[in-house]
């Protein structure tokens, strides 16, 4: 009996062990850009940054540099100029609109500056939460810009613990896909009709 309980105890060491190494090495945390925790991924263009902002304001060229998605519709364009504030597009996974899919309105907009978008109505998503937002930054470096991606949850929002668990581990495959889209879109800003993809579709959509 004795060595039963020792071994379930050495079980749990190892599984919370496990899951503090998890958390401890993901790349969402805290940093320098918000009061909450963040993921944060960047690349440097040799592009002007005002050119790499119209390019992702334009919700067609998803198309040509995501790793995740296959098209955006935008939904309310007829109103609202697409990448602008109130700007609302549905982003799909896969070519017949089947599989993954969620919604983002465009929040916060400063030219040049800032894009922020709300995301929302996740659907067939093995792990979703409410509340999640995603910057695109631009800044200014020596001969060119830097082009940050970041994502968080709603900082004056009661987020559950279990979200942020999720997140966590979440954090590892969406940096991955942040990471492969940046270089996608620095070749694609840099190449312009020279242009062809460094990172392909993460699955066959």
């Amino acid at each position: 009996m004795k060595r039963i309980y020792l071994l379930v105890f050495i079980a749990l060491s190892l599984f919370f062990i496990s899951l503090g190494l998890i958390i401890f090495f993901s790349p969402y945390g805290k940093g320098d850009f918000y009061e909450n925790r963040f993921l944060k991924s960047s690349v440097t263009i040799s592009v002007s940054k005002d050119s790499v902002y119209n390019v992702l304001g334009n919700s067609e060229n998803a198309r040509k540099w995501s790793v995740f998605v296959h098209h955006i519709n935008t939904v309310n364009s007829s109103q609202i100029m697409d990448g602008t504030v109130g700007s609302i597009r549905r982003c799909y996974q896969n070519k017949d609109e089947s599989g993954l899919r969620w919604d983002e309105e465009v929040i916060i907009n400063k030219k040049n500056r800032t894009r922020r978008l709300s995301i929302f109505n996740m659907i067939h998503f093995d792990m979703s939460a409410d509340y999640l937002m995603t910057d695109q930054i631009y800044e200014d470096i020596e001969n060119g810009c830097k082009l940050t991606f970041t994502l968080f949850f709603v900082v004056s929002k009661d987020i559950p613990f279990m979200n942020e668990i999720k997140m966590y581990f979440a954090a590892y495959a969406i940096e991955d896909i942040f990471q492969k889209n940046l270089i996608n879109i620095k070749h694609l800003v840099e190449e312009g009709v020279y242009y062809q993809r460094v990172h392909s579709f993460l699955k066959n959509n």
